[in-house]
């Protein structure tokens, strides 16, 4: 009987049956704790992988700039018209050098404004309970493009209620423009905006105030040298032209982007978002390197770059879509090991190209990302992050995780969150399997030296399944380490039960079986009891040495609870009120501990008795002993790393 009661202690004692229970639910705890980060985590499994991230591949319209588009300046013919104004409100001024435009210059402005405003697919949302302040359903650039017209008093639906849409040619990053077809009387008019060298590309001729010249060799420089200037300052450039012929000539499957009439440039200012440089010295502290890929102009993706500490202007590598068919796979891999690298005026094509040769480089790949067209991307990446705010339902389904406030800083803390949860995981494994090794002593005492059973198999399953719970659960609400974001990412083959967790944990769970054994001998001869003396199992004495086992594994735990909050930090230097769970589950367990020792029928059913105060003295001590042999270990941890 000896024999089998061995084995299934030593079963029950060796196998953590609360853990996988205790890991399931600090995933989904944590889960819902990174919502409140903006961080909503669609697979469970991306929590790990974030912990891992080595490249971020980063959007910058949105992600890192604010996403709210203004108009700050239109060109038209060799002059430059400031916009005042700020974000969709459509309040602001249109000044020539501070003065107000003249009748020619009016004209050529109006007609510029018409066309980007009916060339569009968004909608303007003036503000209500639910947005305090004006904002727009669609894309942002489309929207700032409305928002500009009306300022300068056009009726953008009256405007398309004359000319009603009868075609419309969507932006596609081929073509990187946008056409809309509207009739007129009997007249078609031909509405096109996009890319400025994709827009100069299908035009022959220029509005000059109002009248239409030939598009020469010396125009096209000047508005290439504006465009360039506009990038300088950080401003995205949208390019504008039309054209009109008898309706009569025109058929539905006709080629209307040709021969068109340029009519000038918007330049847009969306101002970088100003918690992003905090979260990008951060990422760089982490060994994490972070890599714009945008549809946007290069020059002007540097700017915002170099303003949120990205990129260093002497020497940034601007990397073109048109250049990346030249490019091999290894050269992509060296200018991202390489840093200062922006990869401009690319497509979604492009972007899963750079995606997939990246992550066979070996790094571990967080990508952004929130049209249509960048759901193969975000398939392929280690982790796909999809915009909460503007991303369409398609980037949604597709990615791993979703930021609500569509902000580069929420990505760096989901990383920081799935590095802190990871670490809570191992904390919490030290912490359960410490337990075990507590449990598992006393039965190989009992077979080596021949002494009466320490602790009943009852009493295991109630400290494995119901005691311990609580406080595991609690070390996995503990917030990030200092410093966890100046160590290098974690290898994704690196293991949770490593060589280190084994040893520190059986380091603790010794220390706690010795002195639980201590106050179980000591009761045993406090009764008069020997070694190689029997002992019946409903004997006082018996039942006393046996609780204290079973209360000095559960007491001296409260101490191992404590130390397991860091893992190289003093425990003198974290303060319970950062994790007020620590202290309900201390609580539970002493609770618990009291109704299975005091309570009569608790008694009978799992081999308790009532403690005294030195019992308790005793016990108290054992979790100081914990304490402090680990405050031992954390100060030449912390000698060696």
């Amino acid at each position: 009987f000896s024999s089998i009661l061995f084995m299934i202690g030593v079963m029950v004692a060796c196998v953590p049956e609360g853990l996988q229970v205790t890991v399931s639910s600090a995933l989904a705890i944590n889960v819902l704790k990174m919502v409140k980060q903006n961080v909503l985590v669609k697979r469970l499994s991306a929590v790990q992988t974030l912990g891992s991230v080595t490249v971020i591949c980063t959007d910058k319209t949105g992600t890192i700039t604010k996403g709210e588009m203004t108009v700050k300046k239109l060109w038209v013919k060799d002059r430059v018209i400031e916009v005042s104004g700020i974000g969709y409100n459509p309040i602001g001024d249109f000044t020539l050098n501070g003065k107000a435009l003249k009748v020619q210059e009016a004209v050529a402005v109006e007609k510029l404004l018409e066309i980007a405003a009916l060339c569009n697919s968004a909608k303007i949302e003036p503000p209500s309970d639910r947005n305090a302040s004006w904002g727009v359903i669609g894309d942002p650039t489309d929207g700032a493009l409305i928002v500009a017209a009306i300022k300068y008093g056009i009726n953008v639906q009256n405007r398309l209620a004359e000319k009603p849409m009868i075609r419309i040619m969507p932006f596609d990053f081929t073509r990187k423009r946008m056409t809309t077809v509207h009739k007129l009387n009997g007249e078609v008019l031909i509405y096109t905006k996009g890319a400025p060298r994709s827009i100069l590309s299908v035009c022959n001729k220029i509005l000059v105030d109002d009248r239409v010249e030939e598009l020469t060799r010396k125009n096209l420089w000047s508005a290439e040298a504006e465009i360039r200037e506009f990038a300088s300052e950080g401003l995205r450039v949208i390019a504008v032209a039309y054209k009109k012929f008898p309706r009569s000539e025109y058929s539905k499957g006709a080629k209307v982007e040709k021969d068109m009439i340029f009519m000038g440039l918007a330049a847009m200012l969306d101002p970088p978002r100003l918690e992003v440089r905090e979260a990008v010295t951060k990422a760089r502290q982490a060994g994490i390197k972070t890599v714009i890929i945008t549809g946007d102009y290069g020059p002007t993706a540097q700017v915002v770059a170099r303003e949120v500490g990205l990129v260093d202007s002497a020497c940034c590598n601007i990397v073109r879509g048109v250049d990346l068919e030249a490019l091999s796979d290894q050269a992509i891999v060296d200018a991202v090991k390489g840093g200062n690298v922006i990869f401009a005026r690319v497509s979604p094509e492009q972007k899963l190209r750079i995606v997939k040769v990246i992550k066979e480089s070996g790094e571990i790949v967080a990508v952004t990302g929130d049209g249509a067209n960048d759901a193969p991307s975000l398939k392929e990446a280690d982790v796909g992050v999809a915009m909460g705010v503007s991303g369409t339902d398609v980037a949604r389904e597709a990615a791993d995780i979703i930021l609500l406030d569509d902000s580069f800083e929420s990505i760096v803390k989901a990383v920081e969150s799935g590095r802190a949860i990871y670490e809570n995981i191992r904390k919490f494994i030290v912490y359960v399997f410490s337990h075990n090794w507590a449990e598992l002593i006393p039965y190989v005492l009992y077979a080596l030296l021949g002494i009466p059973l320490p602790l009943l198999v009852v009493q295991v399953l109630a400290i494995d399944l119901a005691i311990d719970v609580v406080p595991s659960l609690a070390l996995s609400r503990e917030p990030p380490e200092a410093g966890i974001m100046r160590e290098p990412p974690r290898s994704i083959k690196e293991r949770l039960f490593t060589s280190k967790v084994f040893l520190r944990s059986l380091y603790i769970g010794a220390i706690i079986a010795v002195g639980a054994m201590v106050g179980c001998l000591s009761a045993w001869m406090a009764g008069g009891w020997h070694f190689g003396m029997p002992l019946p199992s409903d004997s006082p004495v018996y039942i006393k040495g046996v609780t204290m086992t079973f209360a000095g594994i559960v007491v001296a735990q409260v101490g191992n609870v404590l130390a397991c909050r860091t893992s190289k930090v003093s425990i003198f230097k974290t303060k319970l009120s950062t994790n007020k769970w620590i202290i309900l589950g201390i609580v539970a367990q002493l609770s618990i501990l009291s109704f299975l020792i005091y309570v009569p029928l608790m008694q009978q059913f799992f081999g308790t008795t009532a403690l005294g105060v030195w019992d308790w003295v005793f016990l108290a001590s054992l979790a100081l002993v914990v304490v402090f042999a680990e405050e031992i270990r954390k100060f030449f941890a912390r000698r060696i790393s």
